[in-house]
């Protein structure tokens, strides 16, 4: 029997028959249109009028109409989210504007930019310049931003600097995540399945189990408990060791892509009184995945007259030179990593092929070494504590406690070929404690609150470049510890000083103390997957660095810094908000924990300075047509002082201190425009850059670069439409997402840049009268787009770069089910 035939043609039977259902469910589901039409606004509202529902957020901590907070705010409710199809916190920037991913280790890690501030360390003793909250406890680690979500009230997305109630480090904004909370006077849950099928060569699957139930368990204490399991089956297929001409047989020979994940939160609601009120949270995370998901494309380093490393380009099919040098002459290769270009072999070995022969295959198919499935891991779980009292009628005290702890360890092919060339890993040991404290007030026209923060870190954050091409092989590791107590005290006041007036002034001071060490070291490699995390490890050689004559760094670091906001509102009409400010936001300096390896890097790079942000803007939230259509706009500018930029090189980074401006605006609308129809649109424009930034730790070549995962305009549109049929309604749903051209990198090489792309979604789904019961057919990605969501320039050391994408096609089956 031929297996290679047989498997594809089961493929080619399971697309027929995805292919088939949907066109049979579009083609009954036309059939019907001209039932009634129903909405999911309308059916809530008694008197049959239609309109968008009124979202409740606590941007300002404290309970809002999103329509009348002068912030850029994108909210979600939990049953908008899943009636979408979006299960991650990554999906978020498909309908958000101005939100984007800066993604690293092949797929396995991404943290949120907005608007241009993004920070593209993947180490994570530095934070990033956008906060997360889950349920009011403060996120740290940035290798834990995304996550898949589960039994959500809502997401509030914030844009710009949210730093006087928030605090340092939310310069861009921040993402807050809701959890559905317990009721005290019913039961609920639901049960919810999916399984999802990709079009990559092999069909791989991804399923997904989720399910909440709740209600009392007294009339003052209250209960919720949410569980979500999630498969990835792998979905490039590795054939290792096609293509290797060279060096050791490395790996498994794994497929890669995948990826297993459950979570389980429980929460307990006590409210003994009408003025106290009680939530405790807990959490546990476990996820596994492959080696870092990288695909080849074969480049070449451009050096200029002085040796200077100023380009990478992807070459072509008849490529044969290691580098483009003055004139056009081969300009040699850095395969040692010593930053330095020297003559290599005459050319490459194969035409259009990487140093050592690789071609590639082709999309969604490669040949891999340190092919393995269960390679990496991130574990994490937390408890949060919430105490609220209202002492009076007029004062209200809030103390959140929250606890987190992280175990991550993410590895992957640096070469992404199968030439055992070099092997990044990532991981930490990590804790941190918030304490929050904050009175909110009122007082005649004057709304006010004041509070205090704390926040402890205790970061273990290492890195290792394991050199595969060595005999014996070797590791170069960097150990990095980090401890940080921060300490804030904040107020805020909203003065109604006149008749559609209101006047916002707040202000936060910030202390900040840090300690950090960082040691680069030499280990030997027993086995491919030895991740040392101490120098008391088996198979120590030496410390290396990263001070001259081998010493560690030992830095310390103590930042008084403040945030301030200004603004005024102006609301014409009951419909209308028009408001304009002036925000200052701040994120602390830090430490770099850079790999061995490349140009030396001078002792006074080993620190970066605070970030300070000055953000204008201003902007409208209208409703009209008795809340049919919601328009808001808002543009804004911002100056940086001290920008901490990351520049990566060769095969390891540091931030750097530049400075920046930022120009740009956003237009957000839901629209009901008829019975049963809503539409939701979103553009933003982001023109951002850095000025001064080096192109290597040198700084002999300086230019003015756009920030990485940044591009200048994204927008999307949905549409759906629901109408009755068959003891039910049935809903369909057509989505649109773009971004324009955007680099991966800060350097803004040509080779580390993707092109624009449209991606498209549809759905349809059908639940009954009740509400109990529902089923979707959704497909992602309909065009099946090619879309590029990192890219790592190591081609001084393999002539090539490393790059992930997003899921192809995924066809997926829903039923819910509601009780």
């Amino acid at each position: 029997m031929n297996v290679t035939k047989d498997k594809a043609v089961r493929s080619k039977i399971s697309y027929f028959r995805y292919s088939t259902a949907l066109a049979g469910l579009l083609s009954f589901g036309n059939n019907a249109l001209a039932q009634t039409a129903v909405s999911n606004e309308q059916a809530a509202e008694p008197n049959g009028t239609v309109g968008i529902e009124e979202i409740i957020v606590t941007a300002q901590k404290k309970s809002e109409n999103v329509q009348k907070v002068g912030i850029a705010i994108q909210a979600f409710t939990g049953d908008d989210l899943a009636e979408r199809g979006i299960q991650s916190s990554t999906q978020l920037v498909d309908v958000t504007p101005g939100l984007a991913l800066s993604s690293a280790g092949g797929g396995t890690e991404s943290h949120f930019s907005i608007r241009g501030v993004t920070q593209s360390d993947y180490n994570d003793i530095v934070e990033s310049p956008n906060a997360v909250y889950l349920d009011d406890g403060y996120m740290p680690f940035q290798g834990a931003q995304t996550f898949m979500m589960m039994d959500l009230e809502r997401v509030e997305i914030q844009k710009g600097p949210q730093g006087t109630l928030f605090g340092r480090n939310a310069t861009g904004g921040l993402i807050q995540f809701i959890s559905r909370k317990p009721s005290l006077t019913e039961y609920s849950g639901y049960l919810s399945l999916e399984a999802g099928m990709l079009d990559s060569p092999t069909n791989p699957l991804r399923t997904t189990v989720e399910g909440a139930v709740g209600g009392p368990i007294s009339d003052k204490l209250g209960f919720r408990i949410a569980a979500k399991g999630f498969k990835l089956s792998p979905f490039v297929i590795n054939r290792y060791p096609e293509q290797l001409f060279e060096g050791p047989l490395s790996g498994d020979g794994a497929d890669l892509g995948a990826e297993r994940m459950l979570a389980v939160r429980g929460i307990l609601l006590f409210k003994p009184s009408e003025s106290f009120s009680s939530e405790l949270t807990g959490f546990v995370l476990r996820r596994t995945m492959s080696a870092g998901l990288f695909e080849q494309e074969q480049a070449a380093p451009v050096i200029d007259r002085n040796g200077t490393w100023v380009d990478t380009v992807v070459i072509g099919p008849n490529e044969t030179r290691l580098s483009i040098g003055p004139g056009g002459a081969d300009a040699g290769w850095d395969v040692q990593n010593t930053g330095i270009f020297i003559p290599g072999p005459p050319g490459r070995p194969v035409p259009g092929g990487d140093y050592f022969g690789f071609t590639g295959i082709k999309p969604w198919v490669t040949s891999s070494s340190y092919g393995f499935d269960k390679a990496g891991h991130v574990d994490m779980e937390g408890v949060n504590l919430k105490n609220t009292w209202d002492i009076s009628g007029a004062i209200t005290l809030t103390s959140v406690s929250d606890y987190k702890k992280l175990s991550k360890l993410q590895t992957a092919n640096g070469a992404s070929g199968p030439t055992a060339v070099i092997f990044p890993t990532i991981g930490n040991e990590a804790w941190s404690f918030t304490q929050e404290l904050r009175l909110n007030g009122k007082a005649g026209n004057l709304q006010w609150q004041a509070g205090a923060f704390y926040l402890h870190t205790d970061i273990d954050a290492n890195s290792a470049l394991g050199i595969g091409l060595a005999n014996p092989q070797i590791s170069l590791s960097t150990l990095a510890s980090q401890k940080t107590n921060s300490y804030s005290i904040f107020a805020q006041g909203d003065w109604s000083f006149a008749d559609k007036w209101k006047l916002i002034l707040g202000g936060r001071y910030t202390q900040e103390k840090k300690r950090s060490l960082v040691t680069q070291t030499i280990f030997l490699r027993p086995t491919e997957l030895y991740y040392p995390r101490t120098i008391t490890d088996p198979g120590y050689i030496a410390t290396i660095g990263p001070l001259p004559g081998g010493l560690p760094f030992a830095g310390r670091s103590d930042d008084g810094l403040w945030a301030m906001k200004a603004q005024i509102n102006y609301s014409p009409t009951n419909d209308m908000l028009l408001y304009a400010g002036v925000n200052r936001g701040v994120k602390a300096g830090g430490f770099n924990s850079p790999l061995a390896g490349g140009l030396p890097i001078p002792a006074s790079l080993l620190s970066y300075k605070p970030e300070v942000i000055w953000a204008f803007e201003g902007g409208v939230k209208s409703s009209w047509f008795d809340n049919r259509l919601q328009a808001n706009l808002s543009i804004f500018h911002y100056d940086y002082r001290d920008y901490q930029a990351f520049l990566f090189a060769g095969v390891g980074g540091v931030v750097l201190n530049r400075d920046s401006k930022t120009n740009g605006g956003e237009l957000s609308i839901k629209a009901v425009p008829a019975r049963g129809l809503n539409i939701t649109a979103g553009v933003s424009y982001t023109d951002a850059k850095v000025y001064n930034f080096p192109t290597d730790v040198t700084e002999q070549v300086v230019r003015t670069v756009r920030p990485s995962f940044t591009p200048k305009w994204r927008s999307n549109l949905d549409a759906r439409y629901s109408h009755s049929f068959h003891n039910g309604t049935l809903t369909w749903d057509a989505n649109w997402t773009y971004r324009s051209e955007m680099f991966f990198s800060l350097r803004n090489f040509a080779a580390v840049s993707d092109v624009g792309h449209s991606k498209f979604g549809a759905g349809i789904s059908w639940e009954d009268h009740s509400e109990q019961l529902n089923f979707g057919l959704r497909v992602e990605n309909l065009t099946n787009e090619r879309i590029k969501t990192s890219v790592f320039d190591v081609a001084s050391v393999c002539g090539c770069v490393d790059v992930s994408y997003e899921l192809p096609r995924v066809y997926t089956l829903s039923v819910r089910y509601n009780f």
